[in-house]
C-alpha cells in the first residue's frame, strides 16, 4: 500500500479541538521539560487547560516565573509549579524529578521540548558545540526517561513525548548536530516502546502495556531557537547558509504553536493508539495518518522515522 498524501495542518483542526479535551487529564502529573517559551509553553498551557496538573521547567528564571504565573492565572483550580533546571547536569534533573514528584505527585506524562540548534558546515563546527546538542536532545531526555520510567513501569501506566524533527528522516544540509540528535532520540522512542511492549507483560505481569512512547515533528513554527540558531561565525564565515535558510523558510506555511501543544493533548488522551513507539508529524491530520497506520500490516522490524 503506497502512502497517501495526509491533508496539511497548521492550526486548530477538528481532531485537536480544545473544548473536547477539557477535564480529559484530570488527575494527571505532567512535566514539559523547556517549557518556559515557544512550543513548550503553549504545550504547558493545553495540559493545564485538559485538567493536568503541570510542572514548568526551563534554565531561565523569568521565563519559568512568567509561564508559571500565566498557567496559574487559567484559574479553575489549575495546579502548576515552576522548577529551573539545567537539563544538561544529571544532579539537576534528579531536582526537577523529585521536586515534581514532591510538589504534584508521580509523573504521569513526560514531555520533553528542551532543544538547541546552529545552523552551520559541519566542516566550521566546534566539536564541544556539536556534542551539547546531542548533550541536549539524546542523553538528556534519556537520562530523565531513565529516571521517571520505574515508576511508570509499576504503575503500568505513561506518556512520554520527545519534540523530535522531521530532520530525523531527511538529509537536511547545515544541521549535522541537530538532525542526528533527532534522529536518535526518535529511534529510542521506537524501540523503548517495543521494550516496553514485551516487558510490561512478560516480566512484570500484566495483561498489556500500559505506556506509550512517542516523538513528534511540530512542524516550522517561528520560535526564537530559530532567531538565535545563526551564530556570528556562520554569518561570517557561511553567509550562504543565511541564504538557503531563508529562502527554505519562505516555503513554510505559517505553522502554531497550538498545533504540536494540542497534538500532545490528543496523545497523552489516549488517542495515539497504533501510532505508539513512531514519529508522529503534528504538520499532518492525525486521524488520517492514524487511519492509514491502522490499515497497514506492521511489520517485523518497525521503523520509528519512517
Amino acid at each position: 500500500m503506497s502512502k497517501p498524501e495526509f491533508t496539511l495542518r497548521t492550526g486548530i483542526y477538528p481532531a485537536i479541538v480544545p473544548e473536547q479535551f477539557k477535564g480529559s487529564l484530570a488527575g494527571k502529573v505532567a512535566l514539559v521539560a523547556g517549557s518556559g517559551r515557544g512550543i513548550g509553553r503553549e504545550i504547558a498551557f493545553a495540559l493545564a487547560r485538559s485538567g493536568a496538573a503541570v510542572a514548568i521547567s526551563g534554565r531561565t528564571k523569568r521565563e519559568v516565573e512568567e509561564t508559571t504565573k500565566d498557567v496559574l492565572s487559567l484559574g479553575g483550580g489549575v495546579k502548576a509549579i515552576g522548577i529551573v533546571a539545567d537539563v544538561c547536569v544529571r544532579s539537576e534533573l534528579e531536582r526537577l524529578v523529585r521536586e515534581v514528584t514532591e510538589g504534584l505527585g508521580p509523573i504521569d506524562i513526560l514531555i520533553y521540548n528542551a532543544g538547541t540548534n546552529t545552523f552551520m558546515p559541519f566542516h566550521l563546527t566546534d566539536p564541544d558545540e556539536w556534542w551539547k546538542q546531542m548533550e541536549t536532545m539524546v542523553k538528556s531526555p534519556t537520562e530523565l526517561t531513565r529516571m521517571i520510567l520505574p515508576s511508570m513501569q509499576k504503575r503500568n501506566s505513561g506518556i512520554i513525548i520527545y519534540t523530535s524533527s522531521r530532520a530525523a528522516a531527511a538529509d537536511l544540509p547545515w544541521a549535522a548536530g541537530y538532525s542526528c540528535a533527532k534522529t536518535a532520540i526518535t529511534r529510542f522512542a521506537g524501540i523503548l516502546q517495543n521494550e516496553l511492549n514485551i516487558l510490561q507483560k512478560d516480566t512484570f505481569g500484566f495483561d498489556d502495556n500500559g505506556i506509550s512512547v512517542f516523538s513528534i515533528h511540530p512542524g516550522e513554527v517561528r520560535t526564537k531557537l530559530h532567531e538565535t540558531a545563526f551564530p556570528e561565525k556562520t554569518k561570517k564565515e557561511a553567509p550562504y547558509v543565511v541564504e538557503h535558510m531563508a529562502k527554505m523558510a519562505k516555503m513554510h506555511p505559517d505553522f502554531k504553536a497550538e498545533t504540536p501543544a494540542w497534538t500532545c493533548v490528543y496523545l497523552a488522551a489516549g488517542k495515539g493508539a497504533g501510532l505508539e513507539g513512531r514519529l508522529v508529524d503534528c504538520t499532518r491530520d492525525i486521524e488520517e495518518v492514524k487511519k492509514f497506520v491502522l490499515s497497514t500490516p506492521i511489520p517485523k522490524i518497525t521503523n520509528a522515522c519512517g
